[in-house]
């Protein structure tokens, strides 16, 4: 599963430089990515990298985050626009994992429906696979999520969507008291663990949620 992912976002960075008329060589040079590593993470059989998606995000500051990272919505974020004052897209097909790691499905690349909280406004919601978070969050249950511009921002008495390259999943979040590289991921039925800074390429806010039927 984790191959899939890796091999998905591959495809969405290609697809980039595609369109903006990159290869690999001037590519690189706009990333301040080595060309041959650029090239064993994106034709050969390398782990697409944090730094390669932090820089992507960087240059390409028009480039839809959710759609890079998770193949959600349009490649440029003026493209994903649905009237956000009254509705969120909804992506039934990419499953938020809550202590299922492999309960994952990056097929989806446009929203299956919208839903209309404006009173709760989130940027995107997500189906949850997994009962790690239970009995706060309930497989089964749809989140409303919002980007978190920086890590400084997290509180620990809320719950967070965190993307990696190979992983989704939601959890509570405080930093380690002696390593402020680390980031603990808590959840009521999982044992804790530390997730390194440098691996998270986004986190969202889970300010909704809408319970199972």
């Amino acid at each position: 599963m984790k191959e899939t992912v890796n091999n998905d976002l591959k495809k969405r960075i290609l697809a980039l430089f595609e369109h903006n008329r990159l290869n690999v060589n001037s590519a690189s040079r706009i990333l301040g990515i080595p060309q041959r590593t650029l090239n064993r993470q994106v034709n050969e059989d390398g782990k697409v990298g944090v730094e390669l998606v932090r820089s992507l995000l960087n240059n390409f500051p028009e480039v839809s985050s959710a759609w890079l990272l998770m193949g959600v919505g349009s490649m440029f974020e003026s493209a994903q626009m649905f009237d956000s004052r009254q509705c969120s897209p909804f992506y039934s097909d990419l499953p938020v994992s809550a202590g299922r790691k492999d309960a994952l499905d990056h097929s989806a690349e446009v929203p299956t429906g919208y839903i209309s909280m404006p009173q709760w406004y989130a940027q995107f919601y997500f189906p949850v696979s997994g009962t790690s978070m239970e009995p706060e969050i309930y497989s089964g249950d749809i989140i409303g999520v919002n980007r978190v511009e920086s890590l400084r921002e997290i509180d620990p008495d809320k719950i967070y969507m965190i993307v990696t390259t190979e992983s989704r999943m939601i959890k509570r979040c405080y930093p380690d008291k002696e390593n402020s590289e680390l980031l603990w991921c808590v959840s009521p039925n999982y044992p804790s663990f530390t997730i390194n800074k440098k691996d998270i390429c986004a986190v969202f806010h889970v300010v909704n949620r809408i319970e199972r039927l």
